[in-house]
């Protein structure tokens, strides 16, 4: 995560202000760092992070109000405060929920908009709606959307979508398509750790594969 840090860093100033695409590169790498930092209880600093997407989102929006991506990151950062203050779920669920549902409706093939639905599915209690069998469905989506349009290669979210899907496989009891997953990541992106020398080896040791 040191790396990421300069290299976002290194995309935070480089970044033209008048570029969308430069602007939603930059919010996959705010992305990416929140989740982590939400991860290793690192709040006070991914509040920062959600602050600085939340305001590139807004201004995405009102120049294309209608961007199914962009309605997906809102929904997702949504979520992230609410990972910070689970308290806030009553409130904050379903505005994170609507975002997310309205970035399918505008494009039910956004890339974006199935990985936030999945994680919604994934991580919602099922109480109030969560179902992982369901999210499954949505990350393998996500997948063959990012395979079909080339970008699966040297890419990070699809090398994250991909680890969602097998654990997702794994804690609905089936294994050997987790199995599959994990083995497919390590052999397109070998240098990924946390599966290969975690999530894979103890799945592995876990059901005597």
């Amino acid at each position: 995560m040191d790396t990421w840090l300069v290299l976002m860093n290194a995309c935070e100033k480089n970044v033209n202000p008048k570029s969308s695409e430069g602007q939603l590169e930059l919010i996959s790498y705010y992305y990416g760092y929140t989740a982590w930092l939400i991860g290793a209880e690192k709040f006070d600093t991914a509040e920062e992070y959600i602050v600085k997407s939340e305001e590139i989102i807004e201004k995405l929006l009102g120049e294309s109000p209608k961007n199914a991506t962009l309605m997906a990151y809102k929904g997702a950062y949504i979520a992230f405060t609410i990972g910070i203050s689970n308290f806030k779920a009553i409130y904050l669920g379903p505005k994170s929920i609507k975002y997310i549902n309205k970035s399918l409706e505008l494009d039910p093939e956004n890339i974006q908009g199935n990985i936030e639905k999945g994680n919604s599915m994934y991580y919602r209690p099922s109480v109030f709606g969560g179902d992982k069998r369901e999210a499954i469905e949505y990350y393998v989506k996500a997948v063959e959307n990012f395979e079909e349009q080339g970008l699966d290669v040297n890419n990070w979210m699809y090398i994250n979508t991909m680890t969602a899907l097998g654990q997702a496989y794994e804690v609905t009891d089936q294994i050997q398509l987790a199995r599959l997953c994990y083995e497919k990541i390590i052999r397109i992106f070998p240098n990924f750790m946390w599966v290969e020398e975690e999530l894979y080896p103890d799945l592995l040791e876990r059901y005597k594969l």
